[in-house]
C-alpha cells in the first residue's frame, strides 16, 4: 500500500514538473514571437497559458503589451491593471499603464492622489501579499519565542526589557495584520471594470429609455456599484454615476 501511494505521488510530481516545463516553453516562444513582432501569435500563446488558470503578474503584463501593439487599448489597460492587482509594485506594468492611458479619449491617471496619500499608497503597494504574510509569520514567531524565553530565563528577574520588546512586536504584528487584510481584500475585490467597447452611454437608469448622463470611451476605468439584468451602475473617477450595458466592459478580476 505504501509503495503504491509513493508511486502515485511521484507520478503527480512528474506530471506537475512536465506541465511547468511546457508552460515555460510556451512562454519563451511567446516572448520570441513578440520580439519578432508577431504580436497576434504571441498573444495567442500568452492567453493559452492564462487559460490554464495561471495567475502571474509578468504574464498579464506581456498580454497587455500584445494588446497595445494590436491597438486594443481597452484590453491593454485591463491586463496592465490585472498585473498590478497581482503584484502592486510591478513597475513595468505601472509605467506602461501610465503610457497607454495617454492614448485614451477620456483623460485619466493610474491612481495619483495628493502627496501624502500618494506616499502611503506607494508604501502599501511596495508590499506584496506574500511578503506581508511572511513578515507577519516572522513577527508572530518572534513574539512566541520571546514569551518562551521570558518564562524560562526571567522568572526571578526584572521583566521590563522583554515586556517592552514584546509590546513593540505586538504593535507591529497588529499593523502588518491590517495591511495583510487590506491587501487580501484588494486582491479579491471585483468592483472595478474597464470599458472595452469604443464608447458607451451612461443612463440615469437601467434602460435606453432613461436620460443620458455621460459618454465614455474605450479604456475608461470605473467602479462597479451594482448590477440589474444586463445593466450595471458604475461610478466614474470624477464621481459621476450612470448605467451602462454589461457587454461593453470587463471586470478587473483574477
Amino acid at each position: 500500500m505504501r509503495k503504491s501511494v509513493s508511486v502515485f505521488f511521484l507520478f503527480l510530481l512528474t506530471v506537475g514538473l512536465l506541465a511547468n516545463s511546457q508552460v515555460d516553453n510556451i512562454f519563451k516562444e511567446a516572448l520570441n514571437d513578440f520580439e519578432s513582432r508577431d504580436y497576434q501569435n504571441a498573444l495567442n500563446k500568452f492567453r493559452s497559458i492564462e487559460h490554464e488558470g495561471i495567475i502571474n503578474a509578468n504574464l498579464f503584463y506581456n498580454i497587455g503589451n500584445c494588446y497595445f501593439r494590436l491597438n486594443e487599448i481597452g484590453r491593454s489597460i485591463l491586463y496592465f491593471r490585472k498585473a498590478l492587482k497581482v503584484k502592486s509594485n510591478h513597475e513595468p506594468a505601472r509605467r506602461n499603464l501610465e503610457f497607454v492611458l495617454t492614448f485614451t479619449k477620456d483623460k485619466q491617471d493610474s491612481g495619483s492622489e495628493d502627496v501624502i496619500r500618494s506616499f502611503w499608497k506607494r508604501l502599501f503597494d511596495s508590499f506584496s501579499i506574500n511578503l506581508l504574510a511572511v513578515i507577519t509569520i516572522i513577527i508572530f514567531s518572534l513574539i512566541i519565542l520571546l514569551i518562551c524565553l521570558t518564562i524560562l530565563f526571567y522568572r526571578e528577574r526584572e521583566k521590563t526589557v522583554p515586556l517592552f520588546i514584546t509590546t513593540i512586536l505586538i504593535f507591529f504584528l497588529f499593523i502588518f495584520l491590517i495591511l495583510s487584510l487590506l491587501k487580501w481584500r484588494d486582491y479579491h475585490i471585483e468592483n472595478e471594470g474597464v470599458l472595452l467597447a469604443l464608447s458607451a452611454i451612461g443612463y440615469s437608469g437601467p434602460s435606453n429609455d432613461f436620460t443620458r448622463v455621460f459618454t465614455i470611451h474605450e479604456g475608461m476605468t470605473f467602479e462597479i456599484e451594482r448590477q440589474e439584468n444586463d445593466w450595471c451602475l458604475i461610478k466614474l473617477p470624477i464621481g459621476l454615476g450612470g448605467w451602462i450595458k454589461i457587454e461593453t466592459f470587463e471586470r478587473i478580476k483574477l
